[in-house]
């Protein structure tokens, strides 16, 4: 765990003050919530007084019910002192319906709810300065906040119907790259792309030639080395989520695919003596900082594929989904919804992976 944030809310506000809590602690952040830290029988004066004494941040949850609480205005008082006479404090007033904020207030930097959870949060968790997390290998990492959205499309293939609402109920961490060659070898101390023909190279290169179970030992091992953290394959929609970043075109940049050309490899790039997979991050990012979501390779998610999304569950499936398109398929392919299927021990030299990263609570 990183910093502890406090947060403090009237009793009304419990329940929303228990999902943000919740959420905040998936997000990497040391938590303290009354419902959590004030057990039977321990001094609740005393153990407010310690935990508002740890904290880094206090997030007040603003309501008007939380305006006219003695205890919220306790809180918020004793840590605002604090942060003035060390600097060393900071108090985030989080504003979760209109209602008047205490004067000494006003003038502070806050996330704003009132128009949505997901919105709220993503401002707060920027605040903190969880937006970006590298790991002990130097992976990055990019915070997703939570938030819903429309998965699959009815202007695409057969397998992206119908197009259906989805909900992402909690933030992840989703790799900025694909697992590259360099991060292969540390882990796994091998090169399964070795002598494939197509391949370059080199340690930012991405990994390919992977088989779905070779991804799947490789995120066992890196968490198995990784105490504070766990990962995992993406799922279809963590991945489609995140690969929209909040848009509803084609791609995350619009519906034009000749734009491809700035976001991504495909065929129309590579058909010339580039045909390969090409280093990661050379293109530029989606709105939310995730490089190559379009083109470059094909990514395993951790779902099995049974066709459409009307299709009925098969009992023993033996394909799982890719996504984001590769560099020898046409930038069609690299739309959001976009659904490629094949055997989970099958490999080549155009399909890799990235990974999402949780904190262990």
């Amino acid at each position: 765990m990183t910093e502890k944030i406090f947060i403090s809310h009237s009793s009304t506000d419990a329940a929303a003050a228990l999902r943000l809590a919740e959420d905040l602690r998936r997000s990497g952040l040391n938590v303290w919530l009354d419902q959590w830290e004030i057990g039977v029988g321990q001094g609740i004066t005393q153990t407010i007084q310690r935990g508002l004494a740890d904290a880094r941040y206090l997030a007040l949850w603003l309501t008007r019910a939380s305006v006219q609480s003695g205890w919220v205005e306790t809180e918020w008082q004793t840590k605002f002192s604090a942060a003035v006479a060390s600097r060393s404090t900071v108090v985030l007033p989080l504003l979760a319906e209109d209602c008047d904020i205490p004067l000494l207030l006003q003038d502070k930097k806050y996330a704003d709810f009132r128009h949505g959870y997901t919105a709220g949060l993503a401002e707060l968790l920027k605040v903190v300065g969880l937006r970006d997390w590298q790991s002990p290998l130097g992976m990055k990492f990019t915070l997703i906040a939570p938030g819903t959205f429309t998965m699959g499309s009815e202007n695409g293939e057969e397998n992206e119907r119908p197009a259906h609402p989805e909900k992402i109920d909690w933030p992840f961490y989703m790799s900025a790259y694909a697992v590259t060659q360099k991060e292969w070898r540390e882990v796994m101390g091998t090169e399964p792309w070795k002598g494939e023909r197509k391949v370059r190279e080199g340690e930012n290169y991405p990994a390919v030639n992977v088989t779905w179970h070779d991804c799947e030992n490789f995120v066992t091992r890196l968490s198995s080395a990784d105490n504070a953290n766990s990962y995992y394959l993406p799922t279809e929609r963590e991945w489609e989520y995140s690969a929209r970043a909040g848009t509803t075109t084609d791609f995350s940049f619009g519906d034009d695919e000749r734009d491809m050309r700035f976001f991504g490899w495909y065929r129309d790039l590579t058909q010339n003596a580039e045909e390969y997979a090409h280093e990661v991050g050379a293109k530029r990012p989606n709105p939310w900082d995730l490089y190559d979501m379009h083109g470059n390779i094909w990514e395993w998610t951790a779902d099995w594929y049974y066709g459409s999304y009307r299709a009925e569950r098969k009992l023993e499936p033996v394909e799982k989904v890719l996504r984001g398109g590769g560099w020898d398929y046409p930038a069609y392919g690299a739309r959001s919804a976009f659904r490629n299927h094949l055997l989970s021990t099958r490999s080549n030299y155009v399909i890799g992976f990235r990974l999402i990263r949780r904190p262990n609570a």
